[in-house]
């Protein structure tokens, strides 16, 4: 079975982290920790409170196959350098990475966006935040999710194509069903498509809604 932690700072988007927990567990197979500072219980932005499996300072690359950084503001306010090292350390092992929203502060504090394919909420965001990023040949200016080898990139405001990104990444297999997955999560969106988008729930949309959803 895979692996996945998901780095949960105090204040975590609810948004960023549900569409793409809840794939992983329930349809692909990945079991899924929660991490925190300190191990303590965090709470999201819309009060959600989240019991951790483990502090930060406990996870080590060997634990997962796939580590996610949820955005919150507490990425803005200062650069956690345990979680700096683990990213460097995760990435050098050849994890897979997502990072979202505030989250790629992180990724760029510890180097990771300074030579590949990436996106955030904006260049000036990360030039404001992270004095030490150099990646700006990289940036791709964007609203979707940009994946650059192993690391999967995204703005706060992409959360369904975050989701579909790091499921491509990591189940590359799967592709059937994660575009099928797409195209659920999108529907609401395409401008046609089925009548009722969700009536298809359990296989994940139709084949006419994944074809109008196919750029998610």
């Amino acid at each position: 079975m895979k692996r996945c932690i998901a780095l949960f700072n105090h204040g975590w988007a609810d948004w960023e982290a549900g569409f793409v927990l809840a794939a992983l567990r329930e349809e692909f197979g990945f079991t899924v920790r929660i991490a925190t500072p300190g191990g303590a219980e965090a709470t999201s932005i819309g009060g959600v409170r989240a019991a951790a499996d483990l502090a930060f300072d406990a996870v080590e690359p060997g634990q997962a196959d796939l580590l996610l950084v949820i955005g919150s503001a507490r990425w803005i306010e200062a650069e956690d350098p345990v979680v700096s090292d683990l990213l460097r350390r995760a990435d050098a092992a050849g994890l897979a990475i997502g990072a979202i929203c505030a989250g790629t502060l992180a990724a760029a504090r510890a180097g990771l966006l300074d030579d590949r394919p990436h996106t955030s909420n904006s260049l000036a965001f990360l030039r404001a935040r992270a004095p030490i990023y150099g990646g700006a040949a990289h940036y791709r200016d964007q609203p979707r999710a940009v994946s650059g080898g192993r690391l999967v990139t995204a703005p706060g405001s992409a959360p369904a194509s975050f989701a579909v990104a790091v499921l491509r990444l990591v189940a590359p297999e799967r592709e059937a069903d994660i575009a099928a997955y797409a195209a659920m999560l999108g529907a609401e969106h395409a401008g046609g498509g089925a009548e009722d988008p969700f009536a298809t729930f359990g296989e994940w949309g139709s084949e006419a809604d994944r074809r109008a959803c196919a750029d998610l």
